[in-house]
């Protein structure tokens, strides 16, 4: 499945992540995330984006140092063009078995090429004869959004699971801090001229 859009939301109720996914067709597919799952599949998937291309690679430096400080950019150069604001639209859900979510108790990653990446989600139950599986294909944008919305649903089911660093959601924060701090002594020396040498 090529995913379209998808949307992301912790259910307190069942204390689990729900992923909601469409393909360009328009039919629906869902996930159940534990925090047994996400603990080890959300670094897993952070780490393998890291080995995605991304679709306008910047050069790094000839010294290699600031590889890491311009991917990161790049990550959050892709969640900026990411579209956040349309809603979830499905128009035909492709929905089975009594139209439950499929419980991920397994998932399988692999790199398709340098820029695609397949993800096979499969949910086994004791005494079932066979698991449900989905398999889903997505680019590194696709991947660097999915990665955030995720992380913001973590946050909001206080699992305590950190994001890997670099990978942590950012939400704009705006807020004033007045004080009523006296200048001291201190902000006389931060605001002194520097000493001149004369040579």
């Amino acid at each position: 499945m090529q995913i379209h859009q998808f949307q992301v939301s912790y259910v307190a109720e069942h204390d689990r992540i729900l992923v909601r996914m469409n393909s360009p067709e328009g039919e629906e597919q869902r996930l159940w995330l534990t925090r047994r799952m996400l603990r080890g599949l959300y670094p897993h998937l952070a780490k393998t984006s890291e080995q995605l291309a991304l679709p306008n690679p910047t050069p790094a430096g000839h010294d290699g140092a600031a590889q890491h400080a311009v991917d990161a950019f790049q990550r959050q150069e892709s969640l900026q063009q990411a579209d956040f604001d349309t809603p979830f639209q499905s128009r035909r859900p492709l929905l089975s078995d009594t139209d439950q979510p499929l419980l991920v108790t397994t998932a399988h990653i692999q790199l398709q090429g340098a820029d695609m990446l397949s993800v096979r989600f499969e949910e086994t139950q004791p005494g079932a004869a066979e698991s449900r599986q989905l398999e889903i294909n997505m680019g590194s944008d696709t991947l660097i959004a999915l990665l955030h919305v995720i992380g913001l649903a973590m946050r909001n089911s206080d699992w305590g699971i950190d994001p890997p660093k670099g990978l942590e959601p950012t939400l704009p924060i705006i807020q004033e801090i007045e004080t009523d701090a006296q200048p001291s002594e201190w902000d006389a020396f931060a605001n002194a001229e520097p000493p001149k040498y004369l040579n």
